[in-house]
């Protein structure tokens, strides 16, 4: 009897589901992960129905299924996955590229790296991955965790850190979950919220690197509205809850009710504060670009003098003055801006038994300005490198120019005698100017410097 009530709420619990409001009435998404991964179990259970069998695990391209659930139109792309080293996989990473960059027409709301715990994905394989998924869709990447029962009594934190998989879960702003027993339950929910919390446009864009203004904020108060509806149809939900008799299922499904009322109400409150911030622009944007202006002929004129090696004299030093004078000034302007990217939410929680979510958005995260637009951002980038070199003590900079050899793999008798502007010219010259800004900053991070002014410099390139 005890067994047949219990089912019976299971049965209303799917029926309350199904007429809960989701956040978003379609969502583009593309799988990616090696061979055994569990890219199949995950697209049936984002489905909840088995649309991609055994056989599919055996096909080269990428297959691309639709279907409609809980409300949500989801077109799913899963791409073929690699044995081995993936640089070696031509056609995987051929998929790969196609499917997140020109498969839908609007970009995907989602790249989902599949990874089994039981698996290991090597250095050589991460570093592929990188390169394939430029620096804008990270910020657009979700990890998810297959066959979490396999931790035991360790955390998905722990296995984590075993696996040394930090810097994966660092590069896609620390959003990631785990599936344990391959339970479907609140995948969706899970996925749409981890959506939900980006610092960005809902979706991928390759044509638009940067996000323009209005285009973002009509995005923002639209997601802000869906949101405010995802929660009222979860309230009801509740309140039809606790109409029925009270039992231990049911006292599980309202508890699991206030989780996702409080993380979806975390969500609103930082999207409402990123359209006052957008909103507020325009009150300081005149002053803004006259500063900006004057920061840009400052930085040429700067870059002039370092090619010609002028890099002594009293002009060069009163240029300094008044540059930093100038970036002091529009700092204070986008302040607000800067600790609203610094101090993000950290929305984390149980969603089930078997399904958990850790979402923060990193300030190192945010997405490389398209450089070849614009050639006065090449001029400021190497007047800026030179800035942040000046800013190090003779000791960290010895401690940078190591970790050029050893992380970079840069020649010793390259770095050696090298003063900071031929710093400058190796390192834009190894890697070029938009690489180089990543690369910098790593090492910068390592060294470390991690105080407001070094994160201040590096910012109008981040």
């Amino acid at each position: 009897m005890g067994s047949s009530a219990s089912k019976e709420d299971e049965k209303h619990l799917l029926q309350d589901e199904e007429e809960i409001q989701p956040i978003f009435k379609e969502l583009r998404l593309v799988l990616i992960g090696s061979r055994g991964a569990g890219k199949n179990t995950v697209a049936n259970a984002i489905f909840k129905e088995k649309v991609f069998t055994f056989w599919t695990s055996y096909r080269g391209f990428h297959i691309r299924k639709t279907r409609t659930v809980s409300g949500t139109r989801i077109h799913l792309a899963r791409t073929p996955g690699w044995n081995g080293d993936l640089s070696r996989s031509e056609k995987a990473k051929r998929e790969i590229i196609h499917c997140v960059q020109t498969l839908y027409k609007t970009g995907p709301h989602a790249v989902i790296l599949v990874i089994n715990v039981n698996s290991v994905l090597s250095k050589s394989n991460f570093h592929t991955l990188e390169n394939l998924l430029t620096v804008q869709l990270w910020n657009h990447t979700i990890v998810l965790f297959t066959n979490g029962e396999k931790l035991g009594h360790y955390s998905i934190e722990d296995h984590i850190r075993s696996a040394e998989l930090q810097s994966l879960i660092d590069k896609c702003g620390k959003r990631y979950f785990v599936i344990r027993n391959n339970d479907s339950n609140q995948i969706n929910e899970t996925i749409q919220e981890l959506v939900a919390m980006k610092n960005s446009a809902s979706f991928f864009n390759l044509s638009s690197q940067t996000e323009d203004y209005n285009t973002l904020l009509s995005d923002l108060k639209f997601l802000v509205k869906r949101i405010q509806s995802k929660i009222s149809s979860v309230l009801r939900s509740k309140e039809e809850l606790k109409n029925k008799q009270k039992n231990k299922s049911i006292k599980k499904m309202l508890k699991s009710k206030d989780a996702e009322i409080k993380r979806l109400e975390n969500i609103l409150k930082e999207k409402e504060r990123e359209i006052k911030r957008l909103e507020s622009r325009p009150q300081d944007s005149a002053l803004a670009r006259d500063l900006q202006r004057r920061i840009e002929e400052l930085e040429h004129q700067l870059s002039m003098k370092i090619k010609e090696g002028e890099e002594k004299d009293a002009e060069n030093k009163r240029l300094k003055k008044e540059l930093q004078k100038c970036k002091t000034e529009l700092t204070k302007l986008r302040s607000h801006e800067n600790q609203n990217t610094i101090l993000q939410t950290v929305i984390c929680g149980q969603l089930s038994q078997n399904v958990t979510q850790v979402s923060v958005k990193s300030y190192t995260q945010i997405p490389l300005q398209d450089f070849s637009s614009n050639g006065s951002d090449l001029r400021r980038w190497n007047v800026a490198l030179l800035e942040i070199l000046e800013e190090l003590s003779d000791d960290q900079l010895k401690r940078f120019t190591y970790l050029m050899r050893s992380e970079w793999n840069i020649p010793k008798s390259s770095v050696e005698d090298k003063d900071r502007f031929g710093l400058v010219d190796l390192i834009i010259e190894t890697f070029g100017e938009q690489e180089s800004v990543l690369k910098t900053r790593d090492l910068i991070m390592k060294i470390p410097r991690k105080d407001e002014k070094m994160l201040g410099l590096f910012e109008p390139f981040l």
